[in-house]
């Protein structure tokens, strides 16, 4: 099938450039029969995924027109859209305006148009318009709300969107003029022009117009200079040149030379065009018969007569441009397909995170939340049983704690009781010998008890030290319980701010109440516990002999005198602080951690289930299972994009399937 076969086999008969084949809508712009022909079912699909912000995300196709200041690019868009855009003289343009066009197959439709934007305070700007009479006071409206003043240039974007029965299917976007100069912005508005323009222009899918009028020198024409840069093998420019009337006497020849591609070529080529003059606009001269004046003009001109038909005419730069957006369409088809697929299962995988959505009835909230607060539970018992890669780790985050209470535990000992280790003959500390004198009964010399003393040392002088960083231990377990709890409660409940409330606070109190058992197991069995001094006898005997075999060592190997009262106490003490540091390290944390994870965990999850089953509090906390409104319009906007995608893929496969066929 051809292109014309499938032109028509889209869209009906084919029509004729003057209208031939009866279409009812002979007066539409010059572009409107021939595009909509071809590509209107795709394009216009295009628009849909255009209207749901989706531009940034797919190439879809558009056309920019480009020039310098007031060299009537607005015209020609004006004489391919047939809508009339702002005119007049200097600085008109002062932002980029994207123009989405949509064909109403109704011949009796109302037209249609919206306007929207944001002004300089940042507040989004969204206004119905009811004739194509509103549009230029709209836009005007706009530029003025977008900027500070006249010879300002906004980089915001007006989006005009019209629907009706007589425009064609088509996104043109105009730019602002380059302009080397203004009053207020000097020469410095030129950059922001240019790099305004080279935000759009530089887009792969923007078919570029380049307005250059024909009585200007070309050579001083910087959008030419601008579109080379964007599109340096011209696969996307179109010179079009305009004016031609007002072309100095002795110069069509120069001006022929550019219009055959012959002074600075393009790959595309350029097309001569005439659009309404300021006179022919004061006489109230429709579009229409500006297309017949024109026709006019180019068979009866000594000069541009000359052109081939292929060169001139607001037509033939119509059917130049259907043809571009068509081959480009159908060279990227693939493309877009493919980025339709991705974006599809992007937003699949968004619309199954948010979930089903909240129940109305009171048995469907029930089990809504019975599920939540069963996954909340779950979360938290795996997060206090320490697997690998929980993603609440609460292992990873206590181990700091641990590590430093077994420094502090080391760091607790008495400092005399490992001086001996490097010489025998060491000097006891007073309060050593005041125990021994003090506590010596009727025993002979170097034969009084010293085990007593032993434990007195230990439980004054290590025991009692250590009471505060278990403490201080236990308080920093259950701030990071109380955390990774909080963070698995936003996980659950995040999109329910009152029921998220309800559960922290509840989470908040029973943990409280199990920090107060934690503590009193600490003070009240653990402490008093080590308080009673023990170790098997193999245990305290294996240290006592690495001890004094460290002792050998440490004397040249020499054979250590017979130790007095002093030295039995330090090395009893010393073996047995051994045994009870290795001990106090496993034990203080292992007290701590079951309190603080196990017994927290099963309590959150007898109360969090709780807040169903208590007859006062359930219908309470059922009530404020409502879901922000933000989470449903959201998946209200991604089922309606999920469809135009689907859509937009099964109109673009048809698309595909009859230009290959």
């Amino acid at each position: 099938m051809s292109e014309a076969d499938t032109a028509s086999h889209m869209n009906g008969s084919a029509v004729g450039p003057d209208g031939d084949g009866g279409d009812q809508h002979d007066e539409l712009p010059a572009l409107s029969s021939a595009f909509r022909q071809r590509i209107r079912p795709v394009l216009n699909r295009i628009d849909e995924l255009r209207s749901h912000g989706l531009q940034s995300d797919l190439k879809l196709p558009m056309v920019a027109v480009v020039g310098d200041q007031s060299v009537g690019k607005s015209s020609v868009l004006e004489a391919i859209s047939g809508v009339e855009f702002p005119r007049g003289t200097g600085m008109v343009t002062r932002c980029a305006l994207q123009l989405s066009m949509q064909w109403n197959a109704d011949p009796e439709a109302p037209w249609h148009g919206r306007i929207s934007y944001k002004d300089v305070n940042g507040h989004k700007v969204d206004k119905e318009l009811n004739s194509p009479g509103e549009v230029d006071g709209a836009v005007r409206e706009a530029q003025q709300r977008m900027t500070h003043g006249d010879n300002e240039i906004s980089s915001e974007q007006i989006d005009l969107a019209i629907k009706g029965p007589d425009v064609p299917d088509l996104t043109l976007i105009d730019l602002p003029g380059i302009a080397r100069y203004s009053a207020t912005g000097g020469s410095g508005i030129a950059q922001i022009t240019k790099s305004l323009i080279a935000k759009y222009v530089s887009q792969p899918q923007v078919l570029i117009l380049v307005v250059v009028p024909c009585h200007q020198d070309i050579e001083t024409v910087e959008a030419l200079s601008l579109a080379k840069e964007a599109d340096p093998q011209g696969e996307r420019t179109i010179g079009v040149l305009t004016c031609p009337d007002m072309v100095n006497k002795g110069a069509e020849q120069e001006t022929l030379k550019i219009a055959n591609n012959e002074k600075i070529p393009l790959k595309k080529g350029y097309v001569m065009v005439k659009c309404r003059s300021p006179e022919e606009l004061n006489n109230g001269v429709t579009l229409s018969e500006s297309v017949a004046n024109e026709a006019a003009f180019f068979k009866t001109h000594r000069h541009f007569s000359l052109l081939p038909e292929q060169s001139v005419g607001i037509r033939t730069l119509a059917d130049k441009l259907t043809e571009e957006l068509f081959e480009s369409v159908k060279r990227n088809i693939s493309t877009l397909q493919n980025d339709i697929l991705e974006m599809r299962k992007k937003f699949q995988e968004e619309l199954q995170r948010l979930g089903q959505p909240v129940a109305e009835t009171k048995d469907e909230k029930r089990r809504y939340l019975f599920e939540m607060l069963s996954n909340f539970n779950k979360d938290v018992a795996i997060a206090t049983q320490g697997e690998m890669n929980a993603r609440f780790h609460l292992y990873a985050k206590c181990r700091k704690h641990w590590t430093e209470l077994g420094k502090q535990i080391h760091r607790a000992w008495p400092g005399w009781v490992t001086r001996g280790h490097i010489s025998h003959y060491w000097q006891p500390p007073e309060q050593v010998t005041r125990l021994i004198t003090d506590l010596r009964g009727r025993e002979l010399a170097s034969y009084d008890h010293v085990f007593p003393i032993i434990e007195r040392i230990y439980k004054e002088e290590f025991l009692n030290k250590l009471k505060q960083p278990a403490e201080q231990f236990l308080e920093q377990v259950s701030d990071e319980v109380t955390d990774v709890v909080h963070l698995i409660a936003q996980k659950v409940f995040g999109d329910f701010q009152d029921i998220f409330e309800v559960v922290t606070e509840t989470s908040n109190e029973e943990i409280a109440k199990v920090l107060e058992l934690a503590r009193a197991d600490l003070s009240g069995r653990l402490f008093l516990q080590e308080a009673r001094v023990f170790s098997q006898d193999s245990l305290f005997q294996e240290r006592i002999a690495k001890i004094e075999e460290d002792l050998y060592k440490n004397n040249s190997n020499q054979q250590p005198p017979i130790p007095d009262s002093a030295e039995r106490i330090r090395r009893g003490l010393d073996a047995y602080l051994r045994v009870a540091t290795e001990r106090l390290s496993d034990t203080i944390p292992q007290s701590v951690l079951y309190f603080m994870f196990d017994v927290v965990s099963k309590q959150l999850g007898n109360r969090a289930l709780d807040l169903l089953s208590e007859s006062e509090s359930a219908e309470t906390f059922l009530s404020l299972l409502r879901e922000p409104r933000h989470k449903t319009a959201r998946r209200k906007q991604l089922k309606e994009m999920l469809e135009q995608l689907r859509l937009a893929q099964r109109d673009f496969n048809k698309f595909r399937l009859d230009v290959q066929a």
